[in-house]
């Protein structure tokens, strides 16, 4: 079996340097032969020493394409167009802001032969960066851990009860078969160009082609949130812009999503009364409703989320620009 570690990247070299030590101290599965396929989505390289400092650590082929057409789905195509050249049997992704555990690759591999699965996804754990918080950042990061653990919980839960088949997969902790994709043909939507939720589409999509969808609990990736993301007024725009993806991908109806707005404003609204009980941890929680019902709204009215422009940039690189 050939597999191909795949990831995409845009100026953020100490986090892509991050990840790719990780890769480095990862297990191997045994009988199974690995490439690595990355792309940066630039104008230029700007990785490459980082790419040349890798190769070094590892036995494996290392592969640098680039994809000057800026865009997600983009860079995710410009990868899947690479394995599909090479051959492999099957494509992962995780983003360049992680890191694998060092078991991430061998739990992997092993949950997706076990159950037959042609695209799976697995858990990401939220953590802290490194540095000092403020009191709102460790709110708003308790408030984003709370939730992904309630994912994890609940997609572990529907695997082990094999309920798992039309869950979203997504591209931060990712495998493919791509002898499924050359079936299905499905790719990334690049007219989800600077919104988000290309990973989304991806799966959605693929389920509808008769692809086999699951989750492997125990293939753990960490994402290390950058500080500057756990602002109220981050956490805000990210919440909208979800939701904003939400009644674009979902196909929602403009009675349905005000009617989603105002259960959601209603809920902030209550959050905020527990204020005095619940300190800044209700205050974040407050500021999530309202961002969920400003998103609905939004798409309630034909607008899409510009969440990856060039305007958002400061948020998603190591460097403005």
């Amino acid at each position: 079996m050939r597999v191909a570690i795949g990831a995409i990247t845009r100026r953020r070299p100490k986090m892509f340097g991050e990840l790719l030590d990780s890769f480095a101290a990862m297990q191997r599965s045994e009988g199974v032969e690995v490439i690595f396929l990355f792309a940066e989505n630039d104008d230029a390289h700007q990785s490459t020493e980082v790419v040349e400092a890798f190769r070094e650590q590892v036995p494996e082929p290392v592969l640098l394409g680039l994809e000057p057409r800026q865009g997600i789905p983009m860079g995710r195509n410009k990868v899947l167009d690479m394995a599909l050249a090479e051959g492999v049997d099957f494509l992962t992704f995780v983003d360049d802001d992680e890191v694998v555990a060092e078991d991430w690759l061998v739990t992997l591999i092993e949950g997706v032969k076990a159950r037959g699965l042609e695209l799976a996804g697995g858990p990401v754990r939220l953590v802290a960066p490194a540095g000092t918080l403020t009191a709102w950042n460790r709110a708003v990061l308790k408030h984003l851990q709370k939730r992904a653990e309630g994912r994890i919980r609940s997609k572990s839960r529907r695997a082990e009860e094999g309920r798992d088949g039309a869950i979203d997969i997504y591209t931060n902790n990712w495998c493919l078969s791509l002898e499924a994709q050359r079936r299905t043909g499905v790719r990334f939507d690049e007219a989800l160009q600077f919104t988000g939720g290309s990973d989304t589409r991806y799966s959605r999509d693929f389920l509808a082609a008769g692809g086999r969808i699951g989750f492997v609990p125990g293939a753990y990736v960490d994402d290390p949130m950058p500080q500057k993301r756990l602002t109220l007024g981050y956490h805000f725009k990210r919440a909208r812009d979800q939701s904003n993806n939400a009644v674009v991908l979902g196909n929602k109806s403009k009675l349905s999503c005000i009617g989603q707005a105002v259960l959601r404003l209603f809920d902030g609204l209550l959050n905020l009364l527990t204020v005095p009980f619940t300190g800044r941890y209700g205050v974040v929680k407050a500021v999530h409703k309202i961002g969920i019902a400003a998103g609905r709204l939004r798409g309630a009215f034909g607008m899409r989320s510009s969440h990856y422009d060039a305007n958002s940039a400061q948020f998603h690189t190591e460097k403005r620009g």
